[in-house]
C-alpha cells in the first residue's frame, strides 16, 4: 500500500477524451496508477477520496464545479499539504497569457503548466516531480502526527514526574522523612533513572542499567546479576528510588558501613504468567546484625510502594547475618 494510503498516489486525469487516453497511456507505461474522470463532478469526488496529483486542461479548470471544488480543497487542506496539479494549456505567447497563468496559480495553488502539444517525456517528468512532492508531503504529515503524539506523551510523563517529585518532597521534608538532604539524594536517583529512560528511547530502561548506575560508586562490594529486563518508564523510576534507598541504608546502617561488608543484588524473570513479573532481591552480608527500624519512616513506605507488587507485599528480613529485601513486581 502507498505510504499515504490506498488512493494517495494515483493520477487523476480530467481532459478531453482523446487527450485523456493519451495521457493515461503515457502515465500507465511509466508505472503510475491512473484514474480518468468522465466529468468535473466525478473529478472532484475522486479528488476528495485522495490522489497524488492531477492532470487537467485549462478548459476544465474554467468549469465552475472544478474551480469551486479546487478552491474548497485549497482552503481545507492542512499545513503539510500542497496538492500538485499539471495543467495542459494553449500557446504561451497568446495575448494576456501571463495574467491568465497568474490567476490559475492563485486559484489552484501548486500548478505546473504544460503547453500543448507536449512531448511524452515532459509529461512523465512533470508527473514524477509532482508525485515526489506529494510523497514528501505525506512524510511531513507522518512526522507531524508523530511529533504531536510525542508532545502529548511528554506532557503526560512530565505531569507524572512532577507528581512523583511532589510526593517525595512532601514525605521527605516532614518529620521522619530524612530532611532536605534525603530529598535531594532521592531526586538525584530519580534524575539518573530519567537519563537512562531517555538514553534508551524514552519508553523505559533496563533494570541492570538502573541498578548499575546507582551502586556504581561502591565498586566490587556490590555484585549485580540478573537477566536483561526492560522496565516501563514508571516502573524504572520506582526501582531507581528503591535501589537508592537500599544503598543509602546499607551505607549508613548496614553492610556497607564495614570494610568486609558486601551486597548481592539479583533478580529473576517470571515469564510463565499472563503478565511477566520480576523477583528482585537485595541481600547484605558481612555488616552489623540487621535490626528493624525503631519507627516507620518514608524510606520504608517508599520500599513498599514505589512499584506495584504482583501479589504479596515486599519482604523485609532483618537477620543477624544481614538485611534482605525482596519484591515481586510487574515490569510495566
Amino acid at each position: 500500500m502507498p505510504f499515504g494510503g490506498p488512493d494517495s498516489e494515483r493520477a487523476l486525469v480530467l481532459l478531453r477524451r482523446r487527450n485523456a487516453e493519451i495521457a493515461s497511456r503515457l502515465l500507465t507505461e511509466a508505472a503510475f496508477a491512473v484514474k480518468i474522470c468522465a466529468d468535473p463532478s466525478e473529478f472532484i469526488a475522486e479528488l476528495n477520496s485522495g490522489a497524488g496529483f492531477a492532470v487537467i486542461s485549462e478548459e476544465a479548470a474554467a468549469e465552475t464545479v472544478v474551480l469551486e471544488g479546487i478552491r474548497q480543497l485549497m482552503r481545507a487542506q492542512p499545513a503539510w499539504s500542497d496538492f500538485p496539479i499539471i495543467m495542459l494549456t494553449g500557446r504561451s505567447d497568446a495575448p494576456g497569457r501571463h495574467r491568465t497563468a497568474s490567476d490559475l496559480q492563485e486559484n489552484f495553488g501548486n500548478v505546473s503548466f504544460l503547453e500543448q502539444p507536449f512531448h511524452p517525456t515532459t509529461l512523465v517528468s512533470l508527473a514524477v516531480t509532482a508525485l515526489r512532492s506529494r510523497r514528501r508531503q505525506y512524510e511531513a504529515r507522518a512526522l507531524l502526527v508523530r511529533y504531536e503524539l510525542l508532545a502529548r506523551e511528554l506532557q503526560h510523563r512530565t505531569k507524572n514526574l512532577l507528581s512523583v517529585i511532589v510526593s517525595i518532597a512532601t514525605a521527605s521534608l516532614r518529620e521522619g522523612g530524612g530532611g532536605s538532604e534525603a530529598f535531594v539524594a532521592r531526586l538525584h536517583s530519580l534524575a539518573k533513572a530519567q537519563d537512562l529512560i531517555f538514553e534508551e528511547g524514552g519508553g523505559g530502561a533496563q533494570l541492570e542499567h538502573i541498578v548499575g548506575r546507582i551502586v556504581d560508586s561502591f565498586g566490587a562490594r556490590v555484585t549485580v546479576e540478573g537477566p536483561t529486563v526492560f522496565l516501563k518508564a514508571g516502573v524504572a523510576q520506582g526501582f531507581a528510588l528503591i535501589v537508592h534507598e537500599l544503598a543509602t541504608n546499607a551505607a549508613q546502617y548496614g553492610a556497607l558501613t564495614t570494610p568486609s561488608g558486601r551486597v548481592s543484588v539479583h533478580w529473576s524473570l517470571n515469564a510463565g504468567v499472563e503478565e511477566p513479573t520480576i523477583t528482585f532481591t537485595w541481600h547484605e552480608q558481612g555488616g552489623p546484625p540487621a535490626a528493624p527500624p525503631t519507627h516507620r519512616g518514608f524510606g520504608t513506605l517508599l520500599l513498599e510502594k514505589a512499584v506495584s507488587s504482583s501479589a504479596d507485599p515486599p519482604r523485609f528480613d532483618y537477620d543477624a547475618s544481614g538485611f534482605t529485601y525482596q519484591i515481586t513486581a510487574f515490569c510495566r
